[in-house]
C-alpha cells in the first residue's frame, strides 16, 4: 500500500512539474503582473509568444512581455471586433469609434490592427507606481472591460447615423 501511495505522489508531483510554466522568460513587469494575477485568482498562463494570458468576462487579456522594456506593463485585449476592410463604411465607422473612444478615455485606448481586429490596450511603467501594481491592474482590467462595451455603443451609434 505504501508503494502505491508513493507512486501516486510521485506521479502527481511529475504532473505538477510538467504543467509548471517557465516564468524566467518574463520581463520584470510581466512577471510581477503574472504573480499579481495568480494571487488574485485569475489563473494566468504564458502563451506561445511568452505573453501572459488570462480571461475576464469571456475576453482574453494579454500582458505584453516586452523584454526590451522590462518595466513597461501593457495590457492588450485583441480582436474584440473584426472590421471588414472591404466595407469602407465599416472601416470609417470603426476608425471614428476608435478615435472617439481613445479621445474620451484616460487610461484605455482602442486601435485597429493590420488584420482588422479592434484591440484595446492600457499601459504604465512600474517606476511610475513604485512597483505597486495593484491599483493599476484592478483599474486597467475594469476600464478595459467596461471600455469594450462603451466602444461597441459608440460604433453602433456611428453605424446607425450612417444609415440615416
Amino acid at each position: 500500500m505504501k508503494k502505491l501511495i508513493l507512486v501516486a505522489a510521485l506521479s502527481l508531483a511529475a504532473a505538477v512539474c510538467a504543467s509548471a510554466q517557465d516564468l524566467s522568460v518574463l520581463s520584470k513587469a510581466a512577471r510581477m503582473a503574472y504573480d499579481w494575477l495568480a494571487n488574485e485568482g485569475y489563473k494566468p498562463t504564458i502563451d506561445e509568444d511568452n505573453d501572459v494570458e488570462f480571461k475576464v468576462q469571456g475576453e482574453y487579456f494579454y500582458i505584453d512581455n516586452d523584454t526590451n522594456d522590462p518595466t513597461l506593463l501593457r495590457f492588450l485585449v485583441p480582436n474584440v471586433y473584426e472590421v471588414d476592410f472591404s466595407d469602407e463604411d465599416q472601416v470609417m465607422n470603426a476608425l471614428l469609434a476608435c478615435n472617439e473612444f481613445t479621445r474620451s478615455k484616460k487610461l484605455v485606448s482602442a486601435a485597429i490592427n493590420r488584420a482588422g481586429g479592434v484591440t484595446f490596450f492600457a499601459s504604465t511603467y512600474l517606476a511610475a507606481n513604485n512597483g505597486d501594481m495593484s491599483e493599476f491592474m484592478e483599474t486597467a482590467i475594469d476600464f478595459i472591460t467596461r471600455g469594450i462595451k462603451s466602444w461597441l455603443e459608440i460604433y453602433n451609434e456611428m453605424a446607425a447615423d450612417e444609415g440615416n
